[in-house]
């Protein structure tokens, strides 16, 4: 399996969170220390490599619905 480099994962990351941002209503710094209390920031990267193949319509519903299941609010 071929190593994905990291500054890809970063600037999916970063573009993700700021997507949830968007849809939430929320500060980037708000949706991205929210996204990792919940562990949604270990789950993308983690999952990386399907992740990224999915839009971000998709992923951020994912990830909204895995921060639930973890105590979100959201």
């Amino acid at each position: 399996m071929q190593t994905v480099p990291i500054k890809d994962k970063i600037e999916y990351t970063v573009s993700l969170v700021s997507e949830f941002a968007k849809k939430h209503s929320l500060t980037t710094t708000q949706a991205f220390n929210y996204l990792d209390r919940f562990k949604a920031i270990s789950f993308i990267d983690r999952q990386y490599n399907i992740a990224h193949t999915l839009s971000f319509d998709e992923m951020t519903e994912n990830i909204a619905l895995y921060c639930k299941k973890n105590g979100g609010q959201l």
